[in-house]
């Protein structure tokens, strides 16, 4: 087995222990009207990129066509989640926007995450849980690079 399958199976690993915890968790605290497809939750962390986002740049990003994706958009704005906005550079375009309820929940589901990881954290010695937050510090800064290579 070679370094990348060895590095797949590893996160593959922890993606089993976490996910069941992390779900379980999740849907421990949302509200029913906070129940979110998986597109919507992907566009919330599209959104929370801080870019300027059109309709069809989300559809693209996304994968869905640009109706769809005008369609759970519109959920999103009545729900509170996102806001449409006049584009910075083309007043005949609107930019969406994670809106003060949107940012508020993703950071509630990331603290449901952590909790997770932090309880299977709790599972190594001193020295090795620092390994996982250095290594955990070089893959946060790996994808800030990569957020803005592309």
């Amino acid at each position: 087995m070679d370094e990348r399958d060895e590095l797949a199976a590893s996160v593959g690993e922890v993606r089993r222990a976490l996910v069941p915890t992390f779900l379980l968790g999740l849907l421990a605290s949302l509200d029913a009207e906070d129940e979110l497809s998986l597109t919507q939750l992907a566009t919330l962390y599209v959104l929370d990129a801080g870019e300027t986002v059109t309709l069809g740049g989300l559809a693209a990003r996304v994968g869905r066509s640009v109706s769809a994706t005008s369609r759970f958009v519109d959920g999103l704005v009545r729900r509170g989640l996102v806001e449409r906005t006049e584009h910075p550079d083309d007043r005949r375009t609107r930019a969406l926007a994670l809106s003060s309820d949107g940012d508020a929940l993703l950071r509630r589901l990331e603290r449901t995450r952590a909790e997770a990881q932090l309880s299977l954290a709790a599972q190594l010695s001193e020295s090795d849980r620092a390994l996982v937050a250095r290594a955990m510090a070089l893959l946060a800064d790996a994808a800030r690079r990569d957020r803005k290579e592309k």
